[in-house]
């Protein structure tokens, strides 16, 4: 078990998804490689990113598998983008729990969804085990309190 937002926990979310991607048919997956973005927004509910703070992570797909998971302090890396998802804290975090569905989510503006879009719709099975790994295939410790949080602003 890992801590929630930790190097562990996203270390941990790496190997789940490329476990779950060595299970995926070759036409499933896509050749190249991509990076986004995750900009995880403080909204004063969450305990895990501060009221006024966002923390950033940078995530790297090549052929369907993640060379890495990590955070980053800046928002804008020297790597070229493209995917960028925002959103606050508690959405992020309801996620993570498997308490809110990412597409939902995605699909009524909640997270913000900067990228090509056509290209994610092509890649829906990737796209859900990428998803999958993220929000039920690790397990994840909480160590100031899950969500739903009182007063929770998502």
């Amino acid at each position: 078990m890992s801590d929630i937002y930790t190097a562990d926990w996203y270390e941990a979310v790496r190997d789940a998804i490329n476990a779950k991607v060595g299970e995926l048919p070759a036409k499933a997956v896509p050749e190249g490689a991509w990076h986004a973005v995750v900009e995880i927004v403080g909204d004063g509910a969450s305990p895990y990113v501060g009221a006024e703070d966002t923390r950033r992570f940078l995530v790297r797909i090549e052929n369907g598998m993640c060379d890495w998971y990590r955070e980053i302090d800046t928002p804008n890396p020297d790597v070229s983008l493209d995917y960028r998802f925002t959103g606050p804290a508690t959405v992020f975090d309801e996620i993570a729990a498997a308490q809110r569905d990412p597409v939902d989510a995605a699909l009524d503006g909640t997270v913000k969804v900067r990228g090509d879009m056509r290209f994610l719709m092509r890649q829906a099975e990737l796209v859900k085990v990428l998803l999958e790994a993220y929000t039920t295939s690790v397990d994840t410790e909480w160590p100031q309190g899950k969500p739903p949080y009182n007063g929770a602003a998502g």
